[in-house]
């Protein structure tokens, strides 16, 4: 059975898209080029409860191929089965200037649909970004803050796309009920940090995270490799910088963790 709610006849127009992913309230909200990360997308990539949540504006028989809500991303994502690049923005408003999308089968649905591409050549700089562009950056800049850059899973035909990704430590929030299971809102810190306190161990905590001394406490802190790993999930206003220099709660533990905003 495939686990894809497939566009059916009671398509309707006119209505309104559900909050999009990684809206954390700053920026400009459109999804526009502004490094803020705000907002969601419009029509590929928004989010959707069934097909008839998306493209608004736009009737089926414009499109090339079938309106899908795929469910296998947190959330919903709406997209349209394709054959080839070229038809994911054949129809005017459909895709957003200047970000390209791919064609590709996802994980085993069977289907082959539009994806927001992160591949290398599609790769937009930010206004006044020099020099290489960030997957992970790109995709939660012109998508969202809650978006990964991963692979589709589509065999053979893999490509490089941005959708939603789980949160899981680190994640902003303003009560437990905002953090994946098993995670608690920290709120000692600014805009909320879902993780675990009062951990001994790393193995007290979930795998992409170390345990931190942090003011007398100990905290379970997301780790990283770079800030894009630390804005994910979180707006620019409440941003934790990735940094090495803390104190781990074991001795010897390598590597850096997003440490958040005090209050």
């Amino acid at each position: 059975m495939r686990n894809v709610f497939l566009f059916g006849a009671a398509w309707s127009l006119g209505l309104g898209l559900a909050m999009g992913c990684g809206d954390s309230g700053d920026g400009d909200g459109n999804g526009s080029p502004s490094g803020t990360g705000a907002g969601g997308p419009e029509n590929t990539g928004a989010t959707c409860e069934a097909p008839a949540d998306c493209y608004p504006g736009i009737t089926q028989t414009d499109l090339d191929g079938e309106v899908m809500c795929l469910d296998r991303v947190r959330g919903g994502y709406c997209t349209h089965t394709c054959e080839a690049d070229d038809a994911c923005c054949a129809v005017d408003g459909v895709c957003k200037d200047g970000i390209a999308e791919v064609c590709s089968p996802f994980e085993s649905t069977g289907d082959k649909m539009c994806f927001l591409s992160c591949e290398e050549g599609d790769l937009v700089p930010a206004m006044g970004q020099s020099g290489p562009v960030d997957e992970q950056e790109y995709c939660q800049r012109e998508a969202g803050r809650e978006f990964i850059c991963r692979s589709s899973g589509g065999g053979s035909e893999n490509r490089k796309v941005c959708v939603p990704g789980d949160c899981g430590v680190g994640a902003v929030c303003d009560g437990d009920a905002a953090c994946a299971s098993g995670l608690v809102c920290l709120t000692t810190f600014t805009g909320g940090y879902c993780g675990k306190k009062d951990c001994a161990l790393d193995t007290d905590c979930p795998a992409d995270s170390r345990c931190v001394e942090d003011g007398g406490a100990t905290y379970c802190y997301r780790t990283c490799a770079g800030d894009t790993d630390c804005s994910f999930c979180r707006g620019s206003d409440v941003f934790a910088a990735c940094r090495d220099d803390v104190a781990f709660a074991e001795a010897g533990t390598p590597g850096s963790v997003c440490v958040p905003p005090g209050l």
